[in-house]
């Protein structure tokens, strides 16, 4: 993994769900666009709550926030509208090798296609390509994606190598049976299109690792802990730029005997946290019975987050 502080045009916030992490990257990306950066913030979480954070609707196209800040919640109809339209003419011509698609009504056409588009693994892919056609459009200085929590977070930035891997046994197949004469007449062999979507995926991993970095949030507790382990652990396997982390709910000057009492618990996972952190820049945000919702509330968090982890 490399670690660093660095910045780089798109900054993921991660960690396991209910830390306040969609608070978090909100509250840093509306302070880069007050800094003056065109900013774009992206939540791919399956249940978005960046329209209750920001007091307004989003929705799944990109939509202004004024101050030089666009939002976007990616839906899962989004994603499977975006691979209809990039991927699947591709799918539907490799499928005419293998099916009559031509003998099958429009509407068992158009079903088979969703079906296929809505795979887990297809479906990711997209949304990762959808990410980074967005950041290399060059229309903003920098993208914050609040991403989904960890496991499924995991599993997408291990998307690129998997789909890669499966899409060159796949492509050498079909070379085979192109060169034996099993290529559609007038049309780009199957071996020709996997080749592309290995070309893609080859891209959008680049990207991540050349592009992206990567901020953990997290809470004192026992659960987050261990979650944060395993995405530090992830994160090193994977390559991807671990950027630093920020430590919320943290009790600070306790008014009562309870919060004294959780806050002497706090301290033994405070000290973990910092362990997985190795010296990279930490944020930490006291406890707080209110909610950091509206811009005025983000700006004052985003202020003190944007100082601290030097993004």
């Amino acid at each position: 993994m490399e670690n660093g502080p660095a910045c780089r045009a798109m900054v993921m916030f991660g960690g396991k769900g209910g830390v306040g992490k969609t608070t978090c990257s909100a509250a840093v990306a509306l302070q880069l666009a007050s800094s003056g950066q065109r900013t774009l913030i992206i939540t791919s979480d399956a249940t978005p709550s960046l329209s209750d954070i920001f007091e307004e609707e989003i929705g799944d196209t990109i939509r202004s926030l004024g101050d030089r800040l666009d939002a976007v919640e990616i839906s899962d109809a989004a994603i499977l509208r975006r691979w209809k339209e990039k991927f699947g003419p591709d799918f539907y011509e490799i499928l005419s090798c293998l099916v009559d698609m031509e003998g099958l009504d429009g509407e068992s056409r158009h079903q088979l296609l969703d079906y296929i588009g809505s795979a887990p693994s297809l479906r990711e892919e997209t949304m990762l390509d959808l990410i980074v056609d967005l950041a290399g459009a060059c229309a903003y200085d920098r993208i914050v994606w609040d991403t989904a929590p960890a496991g499924e977070t995991l599993n997408l930035l291990n998307m690129p190598a998997y789909i890669k891997r499966h899409l060159s046994a796949g492509s050498r197949v079909f070379e085979g049976l192109d060169r034996i004469g099993r290529k559609i007449t007038g049309r780009r062999s199957i071996s020709g299109i996997m080749e592309q979507w290995i070309g893609a995926s080859e891209r959008i991993s680049a990207y991540l690792h050349e592009n992206s970095a990567f901020v953990l949030v997290a809470n004192p507790e026992a659960l987050v802990v261990r979650q944060a382990r395993r995405v530090v652990e992830t994160l090193r396997e994977y390559r991807i730029t671990l950027h630093g982390m920020i430590i919320n709910r943290v009790i600070r000057n306790p008014d009562s005997p309870s919060l004294s009492n959780l806050m002497k618990i706090q301290e033994r996972y405070l000290t973990d946290l910092m362990g997985l952190a190795e010296g990279l820049p930490v944020a930490i945000l006291p406890f707080s019975l209110k909610e950091i919702r509206g811009k005025k509330a983000l700006k004052q968090a985003g202020k003190r987050l944007l100082a601290e982890l030097g993004l």
